[in-house]
């Protein structure tokens, strides 16, 4: 099977992302053009201490309308590479540094009209080691005991993607 991107064209360009126009071409010949939010690739972290506590983030987010309960996270800034990005981001959003990080796995977060690529990391051995939070953040740490997410988990009370994601790829490690 032979898809071929025929044209690509950036049609609106905000601080966060672009759109483009990608006419893709299929393998019986006929095309069509699709929107594409191209966006920088992030990074999402799971950070445990030792007594089996998850750090997670609650921070007010658009596209819910409302305040989301979710694990650290943050775009990967140019050049910069993404193990790189999720030290800096869990110190920035739990005043943690990571004694150990486990890469656990990556994946595209909305392929069907976006390009980002989450990679994701566990960790662990935490050590208090902040840095200064970006300005537009206001987020609130809140430390919940592993048991109690896997039943948050169950009864819908976390419901963002990467979050559940990232549990996913990291059930071998907490065995």
């Amino acid at each position: 099977m032979t898809y071929q991107i025929k044209s690509e064209n950036t049609e609106f360009e905000a601080g966060l992302f672009s759109v483009k126009k990608v006419e893709l071409s299929f393998p019986d010949g006929n095309s069509r053009a699709y929107d594409l939010v191209d966006i920088q690739d992030a990074v999402t972290i799971l950070p445990m201490d030792d007594e089996g506590n998850v750090y997670f983030v609650r921070q007010y987010r658009v596209g819910a309308g409302g305040m989301l309960l979710e694990l650290p996270a943050g775009k990967i800034e140019d050049g910069e590479d993404p193990a790189s990005t999720a030290e800096r981001e869990v110190r920035e959003e739990t005043g943690m540094a990571a004694g150990e990080l486990i890469h656990l796995g990556n994946f595209y977060m909305s392929p069907g009209y976006s390009n980002e690529f989450m990679y994701c990391y566990l960790a662990r051995r935490l050590f208090h080691d902040p840095l200064i939070p970006d300005g537009d953040e206001f987020i609130h740490l809140e430390k919940i005991s592993f048991g109690k997410v896997k039943e948050m988990i169950r009864s819908q009370q976390i419901c963002d993607s990467k979050t559940l994601a990232v549990f996913m790829l990291a059930e071998s490690y907490m065995k």
